[in-house]
């Protein structure tokens, strides 16, 4: 289900757990540590922030009976370790082993992957679509895998099935300059110029005055401008 939050500046409707917690205005101690938690596991992991929420929740509501008959908290958090080592374990020994798995093979298996994490997503009526597109982004990556390298740039209009993805480096730029639609949109292997200044002109001052004492004087002037 998606929900709506309102706040002076912006209306968001989502159904991602982590955009609804960053958006809550949260005071409760307790809240702000599952916010707290959400956050964290959506910058280790990218998916999983309500089930997380859910399963902490849960665990704090567990844990208020024992505290309600007087059970130290230090033994409620040695039983939590215990139990966290027991799910770990029960995780690896049911985990799916890559390694020894064709490229094809761990292709369509982050695929899956990000369909899943789609699922809960505004976009999951097109996940196949994306899915390709994230796979294909990843792969892109260094062996570092720091996903903050890949940028989204939101266009208004259009349909989300033109997105697509650009194999390099992508500018939103505006072209507003007099006969820009005769210009050339693209280049096949062009040479790149990297300055540090500035090409565009700045506007003069409004009151800018300019004192000539010979003709000859303007003439150098305009010579200078083109």
């Amino acid at each position: 289900m998606d929900k709506l939050i309102y706040t002076e500046r912006d209306v968001t409707i989502s159904n991602d757990g982590a955009t609804i917690i960053e958006l809550l205005d949260i005071v409760h101690p307790a809240a702000k540590t599952l916010a707290d938690i959400a956050k964290s596991q959506d910058n280790e992991v990218g998916d999983g922030t309500t089930s997380v929420v859910l399963t902490a929740g849960e665990l704090l509501r567990e844990a208020k009976q024992f505290i309600d008959e007087g059970m130290h908290s230090q033994v409620i958090i040695k039983g939590f370790r215990e139990a966290r080592k027991v799910c770990v374990d029960r995780i690896k020994e049911i985990s799916v082993k890559i390694a020894d798995k064709s490229p094809e093979e761990k292709r369509e298996l982050l695929r899956k992957c990000a369909e899943t994490s789609l699922n809960s997503k505004l976009i999951s009526k097109y996940k196949e679509f994306f899915s390709e597109m994230v796979v294909d982004a990843v792969e892109h990556l260094d062996h570092d895998l720091d996903k903050s390298y890949i940028g989204i740039k939101k266009v208004t209009g259009g349909s989300v099935t033109e997105s697509f993805l650009v194999e390099g480096v992508a500018f939103r730029k505006t072209f507003s300059y007099a006969g820009f639609e005769q210009q050339p949109k693209s280049f096949d292997n062009p040479k790149i110029a990297l300055l540090n200044v500035e090409l565009e002109l700045k506007a003069e001052k409004d009151n800018a005055e300019i004192r000539l004492e010979k003709p000859e004087e303007y003439q150098r002037i305009v010579d200078a401008e083109w």
